[in-house]
């Protein structure tokens, strides 16, 4: 009876979506080492591990994206129990009053991690969390329920939180855009696939995502050219932390493209964060230490909590 009680108490932890940070964490720490690859004032790739600073500002960033998340549940209640998932809040699992102090709480802190580390950062973060949360999620905006919009928030979210790893060293405006546009296409790459598992939910409940408003057909083509020109940018910016990771998803993503089946286009969104993730554990041995903890305590979670199977690499 105690562990149930403890189990349930976890509900305001994994409101949060923990397994969400692997992008957000993982993207990160690609512009922190893109600054140390290619900035002047960098150390030409040489360095591995994190400075406590920047740290700090990943901290900051979790807190941000934790609100974020929480924020999109509850804007997202008639889709989420159309999709079967997400029903911590759809469910009343956590009350809607709770789930709102937590994010008034979670962005509270962040920001002010931020702007205390240097207010041009602090306006960065700012600016991640208006996209990622409120411009995404909140009416009348509600961007991920607009085809391109969507799009846009995504792949912006990866430009502005690459932009964070490397502001977390340096503030630079040209350089981290031009290193971002591989990360950023490889994100809308995954984002136009995730639009079609949800497709029947979506449109039940009158969304007009990319998948619902174009269908499969142009939605994967769409996806494959994206990982494509990922995969292309990032050899020609000359940045293996992606080229190498991208390289090995385009098979992925030109498989979902010839059979256009749910398992292929499910295995297609997994694996290019698992392969970029492992690329940065070559920089920073403990962040699989974290990865493994993050997804086999989740596993635990929903195990125990509703008798799931999840999180899980398989195809679904």
């Amino acid at each position: 009876m105690r562990i149930k009680k403890i189990v349930k108490l976890l509900d305001y932890v994994f409101v949060l979506r923990p397994t969400l940070f692997f992008p957000v964490w993982t993207v990160y720490a690609a512009g922190y080492f893109a600054f140390h690859r290619f900035a002047p004032s960098g150390m030409n790739g040489a360095t591995t591990g994190m400075a406590g600073e920047s740290l700090t500002l990943l901290l900051s960033l979790s807190l941000l994206m934790g609100a974020a998340f929480i924020l999109n549940q509850l804007c997202d209640v008639a889709t989420d129990a159309q999709n079967h998932k997400l029903f911590l809040i759809a469910h009343r699992h956590i009350s809607p009053g709770a789930a709102w102090l937590q994010t008034i709480l979670l962005s509270g802190a962040g920001l002010l991690i931020a702007f205390y580390h240097d207010h041009l950062v602090g306006l960065l973060f700012l600016a991640i969390f208006l996209l990622t949360g409120i411009l995404y999620s909140v009416a009348p905006f509600q961007w991920k329920d607009r085809p391109f919009l969507g799009l846009l928030s995504n792949a912006g979210g990866a430009l502005l939180i690459f932009s964070a790893g490397w502001w977390s060293v340096e503030t630079s405006l040209g350089m981290p855009i031009r290193h971002a546009l591989p990360y950023m296409l490889a994100v809308g790459a995954v984002y136009l696939y995730t639009t079609l598992l949800d497709l029947d939910g979506d449109a039940r409940t009158q969304k007009l995502t990319f998948g619902v408003k174009y269908g499969w057909r142009p939605t994967i083509i769409a996806g494959c050219a994206c990982e494509i020109a990922a995969t292309g940018i990032a050899f020609y910016v000359n940045d293996p932390v992606i080229f190498y990771p991208a390289l090995i998803s385009a098979p992925f993503f030109l498989l979902a493209a010839i059979k256009q089946t749910r398992n292929d286009v499910s295995r297609a969104i997994k694996l290019p964060i698992l392969f970029l993730a492992l690329a940065i554990c070559l920089k920073v041995w403990q962040y699989v230490l974290v990865l493994a903890f993050v997804f086999y305590f989740s596993k635990w979670y929903y195990r125990e909590r509703f008798g799931l199977k999840y999180p899980s690499l398989q195809a679904d």
